[in-house]
Protein backbone atom coordinates (compact mmCIF):
# COMPACT_ATOMS: atom_id res chain seq x y z
CA UNK A 1 0.00 0.00 0.00
CA UNK A 2 3.23 2.23 0.01
CA UNK A 3 1.80 3.67 -3.46
CA UNK A 4 -1.31 4.85 -1.53
CA UNK A 5 -2.69 7.90 0.14
CA UNK A 6 -5.33 7.94 2.97
CA UNK A 7 -7.19 11.07 2.89
CA UNK A 8 -10.07 11.47 6.01
CA UNK A 9 -12.22 14.01 5.77
CA UNK A 10 -12.92 15.61 8.98
CA UNK A 11 -14.05 19.25 8.31
CA UNK A 12 -17.54 19.25 8.63
CA UNK A 13 -18.84 21.48 11.82
CA UNK A 14 -21.19 18.74 12.80
CA UNK A 15 -24.12 21.44 13.25
CA UNK A 16 -26.62 18.49 14.62
CA UNK A 17 -24.20 17.60 17.48
CA UNK A 18 -24.90 21.19 18.75
CA UNK A 19 -21.24 21.30 20.36
CA UNK A 20 -18.13 23.75 20.05
CA UNK A 21 -16.17 20.60 20.18
CA UNK A 22 -15.74 18.79 16.37
CA UNK A 23 -17.35 14.82 16.78
CA UNK A 24 -14.20 13.90 15.42
CA UNK A 25 -12.56 14.61 18.46
CA UNK A 26 -15.20 13.53 20.78
CA UNK A 27 -13.95 10.50 23.45
CA UNK A 28 -15.41 7.38 22.89
CA UNK A 29 -14.31 4.42 25.35
CA UNK A 30 -11.51 6.46 26.14
CA UNK A 31 -10.18 7.50 22.10
CA UNK A 32 -10.90 10.33 20.02
CA UNK A 33 -14.11 9.07 17.63
CA UNK A 34 -11.81 9.43 14.25
CA UNK A 35 -9.10 7.37 16.09
CA UNK A 36 -10.86 4.03 15.45
CA UNK A 37 -11.42 4.82 11.47
CA UNK A 38 -7.57 5.90 11.94
CA UNK A 39 -6.07 3.08 13.48
CA UNK A 40 -7.76 0.57 11.01
CA UNK A 41 -6.58 2.32 7.90
CA UNK A 42 -3.20 2.26 9.27
CA UNK A 43 -2.85 -1.60 9.91
CA UNK A 44 -2.85 -1.59 6.12
CA UNK A 45 0.01 0.41 5.87
CA UNK A 46 -0.95 3.26 3.37
CA UNK A 47 2.17 5.49 2.36
CA UNK A 48 0.48 8.39 3.70
CA UNK A 49 -2.53 9.47 5.71
CA UNK A 50 -4.11 12.95 5.78
CA UNK A 51 -6.44 14.44 8.24
CA UNK A 52 -8.93 17.22 6.45
CA UNK A 53 -9.68 19.42 9.52
CA UNK A 54 -10.92 23.34 9.91
CA UNK A 55 -8.33 25.22 10.40
CA UNK A 56 -9.22 26.32 13.95
CA UNK A 57 -9.00 22.69 14.83
CA UNK A 58 -5.35 22.27 13.34
CA UNK A 59 -3.57 22.20 16.68
CA UNK A 60 -5.85 19.86 18.47
CA UNK A 61 -5.47 17.03 15.70
CA UNK A 62 -1.56 17.72 15.62
CA UNK A 63 -1.78 17.25 19.54
CA UNK A 64 -3.80 14.33 19.22
CA UNK A 65 -2.90 12.14 16.49
CA UNK A 66 0.98 13.77 16.16
CA UNK A 67 3.02 12.24 13.05
CA UNK A 68 0.52 9.79 12.51
CA UNK A 69 -1.35 11.52 10.14
CA UNK A 70 -0.62 14.68 8.42
CA UNK A 71 -3.09 17.38 9.53
CA UNK A 72 -4.40 19.66 6.52
CA UNK A 73 -6.76 22.71 6.67
CA UNK A 74 -10.15 23.37 4.83
CA UNK A 75 -9.45 27.19 5.03
CA UNK A 76 -13.52 27.28 4.65
CA UNK A 77 -16.24 24.90 4.96
CA UNK A 78 -17.04 24.27 1.48
CA UNK A 79 -18.19 20.96 1.93
CA UNK A 80 -16.50 17.42 1.30
CA UNK A 81 -15.17 17.75 -2.56
CA UNK A 82 -13.48 20.84 -1.23
CA UNK A 83 -11.80 18.90 1.65
CA UNK A 84 -10.74 16.31 -0.71
CA UNK A 85 -9.06 19.22 -2.14
CA UNK A 86 -7.69 20.41 -0.41
CA UNK A 87 -4.53 17.74 0.15
CA UNK A 88 -3.82 17.68 -3.88
CA UNK A 89 -0.98 19.94 -2.89
CA UNK A 90 0.38 17.56 0.09
CA UNK A 91 0.52 14.60 -2.13
CA UNK A 92 3.80 12.82 -3.08
CA UNK A 93 5.33 12.22 -6.21
CA UNK A 94 5.16 8.46 -5.43
CA UNK A 95 1.31 8.41 -4.40
CA UNK A 96 -0.86 6.51 -7.55
CA UNK A 97 -4.24 6.15 -5.87
CA UNK A 98 -6.22 7.75 -2.64
CA UNK A 99 -8.41 6.21 -0.62
CA UNK A 100 -11.32 9.03 0.65
CA UNK A 101 -13.19 7.97 3.77
CA UNK A 102 -15.21 10.23 5.95
CA UNK A 103 -14.13 10.56 9.59
CA UNK A 104 -17.50 10.31 10.96
CA UNK A 105 -17.53 6.06 10.50
CA UNK A 106 -15.95 4.98 13.07
CA UNK A 107 -16.69 1.58 12.73
CA UNK A 108 -15.40 0.75 9.29
CA UNK A 109 -13.13 -2.21 9.56
CA UNK A 110 -9.46 -3.04 7.56
CA UNK A 111 -11.27 -5.59 5.68
CA UNK A 112 -13.74 -2.50 4.06
CA UNK A 113 -11.35 -0.55 3.48
CA UNK A 114 -9.04 -3.05 1.92
CA UNK A 115 -11.49 -4.69 -0.52
CA UNK A 116 -12.14 -1.12 -2.14
CA UNK A 117 -8.78 -0.87 -2.82
CA UNK A 118 -8.47 -4.13 -4.52
CA UNK A 119 -11.52 -3.90 -6.22
CA UNK A 120 -10.29 -0.56 -7.98
CA UNK A 121 -7.04 -2.49 -9.00
CA UNK A 122 -8.63 -5.81 -9.99
CA UNK A 123 -10.91 -4.28 -11.92
CA UNK A 124 -8.52 -1.82 -13.69
CA UNK A 125 -11.25 1.33 -12.74
CA UNK A 126 -10.63 4.47 -12.43
CA UNK A 127 -13.07 5.38 -9.29
CA UNK A 128 -14.76 3.31 -7.57
CA UNK A 129 -16.46 4.09 -4.62
CA UNK A 130 -19.02 1.88 -1.84
CA UNK A 131 -22.74 1.06 -2.06
CA UNK A 132 -24.61 -1.14 0.22
CA UNK A 133 -28.62 -1.75 0.58
CA UNK A 134 -29.62 -0.10 3.57
CA UNK A 135 -32.53 -0.98 5.60
CA UNK A 136 -33.47 2.19 6.44
CA UNK A 137 -31.62 4.88 3.91
CA UNK A 138 -32.54 7.71 5.96
CA UNK A 139 -29.55 10.34 6.08
CA UNK A 140 -27.81 8.61 3.69
CA UNK A 141 -26.79 9.59 -0.19
CA UNK A 142 -29.15 7.18 -2.91
CA UNK A 143 -27.03 5.61 -5.15
CA UNK A 144 -29.12 6.44 -8.77
CA UNK A 145 -28.51 3.69 -11.45
CA UNK A 146 -29.61 4.36 -15.01
CA UNK A 147 -28.48 2.41 -17.97
CA UNK A 148 -25.06 1.41 -17.57
CA UNK A 149 -24.79 5.02 -15.58
CA UNK A 150 -24.53 5.73 -12.02
CA UNK A 151 -24.63 8.64 -9.83
CA UNK A 152 -25.14 9.71 -6.30
CA UNK A 153 -27.26 12.32 -4.62
CA UNK A 154 -27.78 13.54 -1.40
CA UNK A 155 -30.58 13.26 0.41
CA UNK A 156 -31.27 16.90 1.21
CA UNK A 157 -31.25 16.83 -3.33
CA UNK A 158 -33.54 13.78 -4.09
CA UNK A 159 -36.66 13.66 -5.45
CA UNK A 160 -39.27 11.80 -3.69
CA UNK A 161 -39.03 8.89 -6.04
CA UNK A 162 -35.05 8.67 -5.42
CA UNK A 163 -35.65 9.15 -1.70
CA UNK A 164 -37.39 5.67 -1.42
CA UNK A 165 -34.60 4.14 -3.55
CA UNK A 166 -32.43 1.87 -0.77
CA UNK A 167 -29.21 1.59 -2.15
CA UNK A 168 -26.78 3.95 -0.56
CA UNK A 169 -23.82 5.75 -0.89
CA UNK A 170 -21.29 4.41 2.09
CA UNK A 171 -18.89 7.08 1.70
CA UNK A 172 -15.70 5.15 0.63
CA UNK A 173 -13.79 6.03 -2.91
CA UNK A 174 -11.04 4.37 -4.35
CA UNK A 175 -9.49 6.62 -6.90
CA UNK A 176 -6.53 7.09 -9.13
CA UNK A 177 -4.53 10.24 -8.53
CA UNK A 178 -4.83 11.46 -12.24
CA UNK A 179 -8.66 11.64 -11.84
CA UNK A 180 -8.23 13.34 -8.25
CA UNK A 181 -5.85 16.26 -10.06
CA UNK A 182 -8.15 16.64 -12.70
CA UNK A 183 -11.70 16.51 -11.77
CA UNK A 184 -11.68 17.68 -8.36
CA UNK A 185 -11.28 21.19 -9.56
CA UNK A 186 -13.70 20.98 -11.76
CA UNK A 187 -16.48 20.20 -9.12
CA UNK A 188 -19.33 22.55 -8.58
CA UNK A 189 -21.56 23.57 -6.00
CA UNK A 190 -25.18 23.73 -7.75
CA UNK A 191 -26.97 21.83 -4.82
CA UNK A 192 -29.41 22.61 -2.01
CA UNK A 193 -26.29 23.09 0.57
CA UNK A 194 -24.17 25.68 -1.83
CA UNK A 195 -21.32 23.19 -0.94
CA UNK A 196 -18.71 21.05 -3.51
CA UNK A 197 -19.40 17.74 -3.03
CA UNK A 198 -17.47 14.75 -3.61
CA UNK A 199 -20.40 12.81 -4.30
CA UNK A 200 -20.77 14.55 -7.97
CA UNK A 201 -17.06 13.32 -8.94
CA UNK A 202 -18.84 9.72 -9.71
CA UNK A 203 -20.83 11.61 -12.47
CA UNK A 204 -18.36 13.72 -13.28
CA UNK A 205 -15.98 11.03 -13.77
CA UNK A 206 -17.82 9.55 -16.36
CA UNK A 207 -18.76 12.41 -18.55
CA UNK A 208 -14.99 12.75 -18.59
CA UNK A 209 -14.71 9.20 -19.85
CA UNK A 210 -13.00 7.46 -16.91
CA UNK A 211 -13.70 4.13 -15.76
CA UNK A 212 -16.47 4.26 -12.66
CA UNK A 213 -17.83 1.33 -11.01
CA UNK A 214 -19.87 1.05 -7.67
CA UNK A 215 -19.02 -1.90 -4.89
CA UNK A 216 -21.42 -3.40 -3.85
CA UNK A 217 -21.07 -4.87 0.04
CA UNK A 218 -23.52 -6.32 2.00
CA UNK A 219 -25.44 -4.15 5.22
CA UNK A 220 -23.11 -4.04 8.06
CA UNK A 221 -23.17 -1.89 11.59
CA UNK A 222 -20.23 -0.40 10.39
CA UNK A 223 -21.54 2.06 8.15
CA UNK A 224 -23.33 4.03 10.66
CA UNK A 225 -22.56 7.63 10.15
CA UNK A 226 -22.29 9.86 13.52
CA UNK A 227 -24.27 13.30 13.27
CA UNK A 228 -26.66 13.10 16.18
CA UNK A 229 -25.87 12.44 20.02
CA UNK A 230 -28.55 9.49 19.27
CA UNK A 231 -26.03 8.03 16.67
CA UNK A 232 -23.32 8.55 18.91
CA UNK A 233 -24.66 6.52 21.87
CA UNK A 234 -25.63 4.12 19.04
CA UNK A 235 -21.43 3.92 17.77
CA UNK A 236 -20.64 3.91 21.51
CA UNK A 237 -22.89 0.69 22.61
CA UNK A 238 -20.94 -1.05 19.73
CA UNK A 239 -17.87 -0.44 20.33
CA UNK A 240 -18.86 -0.95 24.30
CA UNK A 241 -20.31 -4.42 22.99
CA UNK A 242 -17.10 -5.48 21.10
CA UNK A 243 -15.07 -4.09 23.57
CA UNK A 244 -16.70 -6.61 26.64
CA UNK A 245 -17.07 -9.83 24.00
CA UNK A 246 -13.32 -9.80 23.66
CA UNK A 247 -12.71 -9.48 27.11
CA UNK A 248 -15.39 -12.61 27.87
CA UNK A 249 -13.14 -14.42 25.45
CA UNK A 250 -9.98 -13.95 27.45
CA UNK A 251 -12.26 -15.45 30.52
CA UNK A 252 -12.57 -12.44 32.26
CA UNK A 253 -15.98 -12.35 34.71
CA UNK A 254 -17.91 -9.42 34.25
CA UNK A 255 -21.33 -9.81 36.37
CA UNK A 256 -23.18 -6.98 35.02
CA UNK A 257 -22.02 -5.93 31.79
CA UNK A 258 -24.87 -3.44 31.23
CA UNK A 259 -22.98 -1.28 33.88
CA UNK A 260 -19.72 -2.42 32.98
CA UNK A 261 -17.67 0.96 30.51
CA UNK A 262 -13.87 -0.64 30.10
CA UNK A 263 -12.38 1.76 27.18
CA UNK A 264 -11.17 0.10 24.27
CA UNK A 265 -7.26 0.37 25.30
CA UNK A 266 -7.80 -0.79 28.75
CA UNK A 267 -5.46 -4.57 29.47
CA UNK A 268 -7.57 -6.88 31.65
CA UNK A 269 -5.52 -10.66 32.37
CA UNK A 270 -7.51 -13.73 32.86
CA UNK A 271 -9.69 -14.72 35.56
CA UNK A 272 -10.07 -11.01 36.72
CA UNK A 273 -13.69 -10.38 38.49
CA UNK A 274 -15.79 -6.83 37.69
CA UNK A 275 -18.31 -6.57 39.34
CA UNK A 276 -21.70 -4.34 39.24
CA UNK A 277 -21.18 -0.46 38.89
CA UNK A 278 -17.40 -0.37 37.38
CA UNK A 279 -15.61 1.81 34.97
CA UNK A 280 -11.96 1.42 33.89
CA UNK A 281 -10.62 4.29 31.57
CA UNK A 282 -7.54 5.14 29.60
CA UNK A 283 -4.99 2.22 29.45
CA UNK A 284 -5.26 1.08 32.62
CA UNK A 285 -4.31 -2.06 33.24
CA UNK A 286 -5.84 -4.96 35.54
CA UNK A 287 -3.86 -7.91 36.02
CA UNK A 288 -4.71 -11.26 36.50
CA UNK A 289 -7.11 -12.55 39.25
CA UNK A 290 -7.61 -9.01 40.57
CA UNK A 291 -11.44 -8.27 41.66
CA UNK A 292 -12.45 -4.64 40.43
CA UNK A 293 -16.05 -3.37 42.11
CA UNK A 294 -18.62 -3.26 42.98
CA UNK A 295 -19.02 0.56 42.26
CA UNK A 296 -15.22 1.37 41.11
CA UNK A 297 -13.58 3.52 38.86
CA UNK A 298 -10.30 3.14 37.69
CA UNK A 299 -8.13 5.75 35.47
CA UNK A 300 -4.89 5.14 33.85
CA UNK A 301 -3.60 3.05 36.57
CA UNK A 302 -2.34 -0.34 37.31
CA UNK A 303 -3.58 -3.15 39.15
CA UNK A 304 -1.91 -6.12 40.54
CA UNK A 305 -2.72 -9.48 40.68
CA UNK A 306 -5.08 -10.70 42.99
CA UNK A 307 -5.68 -7.07 44.10
CA UNK A 308 -9.41 -6.00 44.94
CA UNK A 309 -10.55 -2.29 44.59
CA UNK A 310 -13.97 -1.90 45.80
CA UNK A 311 -16.35 1.44 46.25
CA UNK A 312 -13.23 3.57 45.28
CA UNK A 313 -11.83 5.49 43.11
CA UNK A 314 -8.26 4.91 41.95
CA UNK A 315 -6.57 7.87 39.94
CA UNK A 316 -2.95 7.66 37.90
CA UNK A 317 -1.74 5.41 40.49
CA UNK A 318 0.13 1.94 40.29
CA UNK A 319 -1.29 -0.99 42.77
CA UNK A 320 1.24 -3.55 43.24
CA UNK A 321 -0.14 -7.39 44.28
CA UNK A 322 -2.22 -8.70 46.71
CA UNK A 323 -3.07 -4.72 47.53
CA UNK A 324 -6.91 -3.87 48.98
CA UNK A 325 -8.40 -0.88 48.33
CA UNK A 326 -11.68 0.82 49.82
CA UNK A 327 -14.57 0.50 50.74
CA UNK A 328 -14.74 4.23 49.33
CA UNK A 329 -11.01 5.41 49.27
CA UNK A 330 -9.59 7.96 46.82
CA UNK A 331 -6.48 6.91 44.71
CA UNK A 332 -5.06 10.17 43.48
CA UNK A 333 -2.56 10.58 41.04
CA UNK A 334 1.17 9.72 41.67
CA UNK A 335 0.11 7.35 44.36
CA UNK A 336 2.21 3.59 44.52
CA UNK A 337 0.80 1.08 47.00
CA UNK A 338 3.20 -1.85 47.43
CA UNK A 339 2.54 -5.48 47.96
CA UNK A 340 0.06 -6.49 50.25
CA UNK A 341 -0.97 -2.71 51.23
CA UNK A 342 -4.40 -2.47 52.69
CA UNK A 343 -5.96 0.98 52.23
CA UNK A 344 -9.42 1.70 53.86
CA UNK A 345 -12.80 3.34 54.55
CA UNK A 346 -12.61 7.34 53.39
CA UNK A 347 -8.46 7.32 53.06
CA UNK A 348 -7.07 9.36 50.38
CA UNK A 349 -3.76 8.99 49.22
CA UNK A 350 -2.07 11.91 47.16
CA UNK A 351 1.26 11.44 45.28
CA UNK A 352 3.07 9.19 48.24
CA UNK A 353 4.53 5.73 47.95
CA UNK A 354 3.32 3.16 50.96
CA UNK A 355 5.60 0.10 51.32
CA UNK A 356 4.75 -3.38 51.47
CA UNK A 357 2.16 -4.85 54.56
CA UNK A 358 1.49 -1.24 55.53
CA UNK A 359 -2.15 -0.35 56.65
CA UNK A 360 -4.31 3.06 56.50
CA UNK A 361 -7.42 1.80 57.14
CA UNK A 362 -10.15 4.53 58.74
CA UNK A 363 -10.31 8.08 57.96
CA UNK A 364 -7.20 8.97 56.58
CA UNK A 365 -5.08 11.63 54.66
CA UNK A 366 -1.53 10.91 53.18
CA UNK A 367 -0.20 13.51 50.64
CA UNK A 368 3.50 13.83 49.80
CA UNK A 369 4.56 10.92 51.73
CA UNK A 370 7.08 8.14 51.51
CA UNK A 371 6.15 5.37 54.14
CA UNK A 372 8.26 2.23 54.84
CA UNK A 373 6.91 -1.40 55.45
CA UNK A 374 4.49 -2.76 57.79
CA UNK A 375 3.53 0.68 58.75
CA UNK A 376 0.65 0.97 60.96
CA UNK A 377 -1.70 4.52 60.06
CA UNK A 378 -4.10 4.74 63.04
CA UNK A 379 -7.71 6.22 62.47
CA UNK A 380 -7.89 10.51 61.94
CA UNK A 381 -4.33 10.59 60.83
CA UNK A 382 -3.29 12.80 58.30
CA UNK A 383 -0.41 14.83 56.79
CA UNK A 384 -0.34 18.13 56.79
CA UNK A 385 1.73 18.49 54.02
CA UNK A 386 0.78 22.48 52.41
CA UNK A 387 2.28 25.39 53.95
CA UNK A 388 -0.16 27.60 51.55
CA UNK A 389 3.01 27.81 49.04
CA UNK A 390 4.47 24.85 48.81
CA UNK A 391 3.62 20.99 49.19
CA UNK A 392 6.21 19.33 51.63
CA UNK A 393 7.19 15.65 52.00
CA UNK A 394 6.63 12.96 55.50
CA UNK A 395 9.06 10.68 55.89
CA UNK A 396 7.64 7.51 58.01
CA UNK A 397 10.28 4.60 58.07
CA UNK A 398 9.67 0.89 58.46
CA UNK A 399 7.36 -0.69 61.47
CA UNK A 400 6.16 3.01 62.57
CA UNK A 401 2.79 2.95 64.74
CA UNK A 402 0.86 6.00 63.94
CA UNK A 403 -1.27 6.78 66.82
CA UNK A 404 -5.30 7.97 65.92
CA UNK A 405 -5.84 11.07 65.54
CA UNK A 406 -2.43 12.43 64.65
CA UNK A 407 -1.59 15.49 62.66
CA UNK A 408 1.74 15.19 60.98
CA UNK A 409 3.19 18.74 60.03
CA UNK A 410 5.54 17.88 57.14
CA UNK A 411 8.53 18.58 56.57
CA UNK A 412 9.19 15.67 59.00
CA UNK A 413 10.72 12.34 59.72
CA UNK A 414 9.33 9.52 61.82
CA UNK A 415 12.28 7.35 62.48
CA UNK A 416 11.84 3.25 62.01
CA UNK A 417 10.07 1.58 64.57
CA UNK A 418 8.60 4.60 66.22
CA UNK A 419 5.72 5.56 67.89
CA UNK A 420 3.14 8.29 68.28
CA UNK A 421 0.95 9.16 70.72
CA UNK A 422 -2.30 9.34 69.89
CA UNK A 423 -3.99 12.72 69.45
CA UNK A 424 -0.56 13.87 68.71
CA UNK A 425 0.56 17.14 66.76
CA UNK A 426 4.10 16.00 65.34
CA UNK A 427 6.15 18.97 64.20
CA UNK A 428 9.57 17.42 64.90
CA UNK A 429 11.18 14.52 63.52
CA UNK A 430 10.64 11.51 65.51
CA UNK A 431 13.89 9.49 66.72
CA UNK A 432 13.81 5.63 65.77
CA UNK A 433 12.20 2.85 68.08
CA UNK A 434 11.00 6.34 70.27
CA UNK A 435 7.52 7.87 71.06
CA UNK A 436 6.61 11.24 69.99
CA UNK A 437 4.05 12.86 71.86
CA UNK A 438 2.68 15.88 70.81
CA UNK A 439 -0.48 17.00 72.45
CA UNK A 440 -1.13 19.43 75.34
CA UNK A 441 -1.22 17.96 79.13
CA UNK A 442 -4.71 16.53 80.22
CA UNK A 443 -5.98 18.45 83.19
CA UNK A 444 -8.99 17.77 85.21
CA UNK A 445 -11.01 20.19 87.08
CA UNK A 446 -13.38 18.69 90.01
CA UNK A 447 -16.51 19.96 90.66
CA UNK A 448 -16.60 21.69 87.87
CA UNK A 449 -19.93 20.49 86.14
CA UNK A 450 -21.80 21.22 89.90
CA UNK A 451 -20.64 24.63 90.15
CA UNK A 452 -21.97 25.20 86.51
CA UNK A 453 -25.07 23.85 87.00
CA UNK A 454 -25.56 26.08 90.21
CA UNK A 455 -24.64 28.83 88.77
CA UNK A 456 -26.55 28.43 85.60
Amino acid sequence: MHTWALVVLAAGLGKRMRSPVPKIFFPALGKPLVGYLIDEASALGFGARFLVVAPHFLEKARELFGDRVTVVPQEQPLGTGDAAKAVLPYLREDTTFLLVVYADMPLLSRKTLEELCVFLKQGSCDLVFATSCAPDPSGFGRVVREGEGVRIVEERDCSPEERRLHEVNVGVFALRREVAIELLPLLRNGNAQGEFYLTDLVALAQRHGFRVAPCTLPWSEEFTNVNTPRDFARVLGILRERKLEDLFARGVKILDPQTTYIDWDVEVGEDVWIYPGVLIEGKSIIASCAHIGPYARIVESVVGERSRVEYSVVEHSRLAEDVTVGPFAHLRPGTELARGVRIGNFVEVKNSFVGEGTKALHLSYLGDATIGKTVNIGAGTITCNFDGKKKNPTFIEDEVFIGSNNSLVAPVRIGRGAYTAAGSTITQDVPPYALGVGRAKQVNIEGWVKRKRRDG
